[in-house]
């Protein structure tokens, strides 16, 4: 008898960095990922594949002997993910399934593995077991309705999401959590959201739904069963939200992040984690508004505001290198000097030589 097994393979946040880098640049990339699952595919014998556009690929590998496929298929989706990491600028995630008879039936198990990416995240191999029992569903770990009440009714579009994509991401993290669940989940507080936020009502006060599906269509309420990455779900809710709610001057949640920044660079032990909890919004949203927003990167913005603060301190002042370093985020003065090296081009010490001032 002759079984198959098939991997799925499935560039990581590739929607995020299409939009922050633009179409031309993800086509060039995509180009270099598919040289890279041909290469590692093409010299095994027994193994096919082809191109799942946009960024997907599958492989198939079949043989009489299952465990033997299912050790190659995982040697074949380490290899690939080791190449696309080399030769893109991406990394991504491979999912097996469990042998099976035919290869459509190989397919539908990847996929089906593939869809825990959005529980697990990306850059890993997910093999999915053969059997497939639903777990009992558990509690979510923490409830959002009392702040997600005051963001929709303050109209504040972009801090509702963010504080829905951080729940997700909180959520995705519980014990006994499958995608089936997270998503009831989402369902149940974008329904929540809509409820909240809709100016029509039925004599009796309750919700009218009827006008209600027209700003939450069911149709985009499926479209999260196809959703099997975090940093796009983000991105969905983002859209979504934006239609479901009226503009806001407040501040979004990317001026919120930037407004930390600057009160808490200074600080060696910051990071992206701490901002996010600190504006109630998940690492994954934080990094796409500022690809999107800022065509920078989270690191590269506090990067320079602890250089733009060194160099004050190096021209304005005759404080000690070490000092220096301890003043603007900086563990050691060996950071400092690779900063500096890394983004100004000369060390500290060549700077302040160059252009130091003294004060008065």
């Amino acid at each position: 008898m002759t079984y198959a097994v098939a991997a799925l393979v499935d560039i990581d946040d590739y929607i995020a960095s299409e939009q922050a880098q633009g179409r031309p640049w993800a086509q060039g990339q995509l180009r270099r990922a598919s040289r890279a699952v041909a290469e590692a595919a093409t010299c095994r014998p027994g193994v096919t594949w082809r191109p799942e556009p946009p960024e997907e690929w599958l492989v198939l590998l079949t043989g009489a002997d299952p465990a033997a496929l299912m050790s190659e298929a995982a040697t074949l989706a380490e290899e690939v993910r080791a190449r696309i990491v080399r030769e893109t600028a991406w990394t991504a995630t491979v999912s097996i399934g469990p042998p099976r008879s035919g290869p459509l039936e190989a397919e539908r198990e990847a996929r089906l593995a593939n869809d825990y990416k959005l529980v697990l995240g990306g850059d890993r191999v997910i093999e999915l077991p053969g059997a497939h029992a639903l777990p009992t569903a558990p509690t979510p770990p923490v409830r959002i309705e009392q702040e997600l009440t005051r963001r929709v009714r303050a109209g504040d579009r972009d801090g509702a999401a963010g504080l829905l994509a951080g729940w997700i991401d909180r959520c995705a993290r519980e014990p006994g959590v499958d995608p089936r669940i997270l998503r009831n989940w989402l369902i149940g507080q974008l329904l929540f959201v809509v409820d909240v936020a809709g100016p029509a009502r039925l004599a009796d006060g309750s919700t009218d739904w009827v006008e209600a599906s027209a700003r939450l269509p069911i149709e985009d309420i499926v479209t999260v069963g196809d959703i099997h990455e975090r940093s796009y779900l983000h991105i969905w809710l983002k859209e979504r939200l934006g239609r479901l709610l009226p503009s806001s001057p407040r501040r979004d949640i990317l001026g919120l992040a930037e407004a930390y920044l600057a009160d808490h660079y200074t600080d060696p032990g910051l990071r992206l984690a701490d901002v996010a909890a600190a504006v109630c919004a998940s690492p994954f949203y934080i990094s796409h508004l500022f690809a999107e927003e800022r065509q920078t990167t989270f690191l590269r913005h506090l990067t320079g505001l602890r250089l733009r603060h060194a160099r004050r301190l190096l021209t304005s002042s005759g404080l000690p290198v070490d000092v220096i370093a301890a003043h603007t985020g900086y563990p050691s003065t060996k950071a400092l000097r690779s900063a500096f090296r890394r983004h100004v081009g000369c060390s500290p010490t060549e700077y302040r030589r160059a252009r130091f001032r003294p004060g008065p």
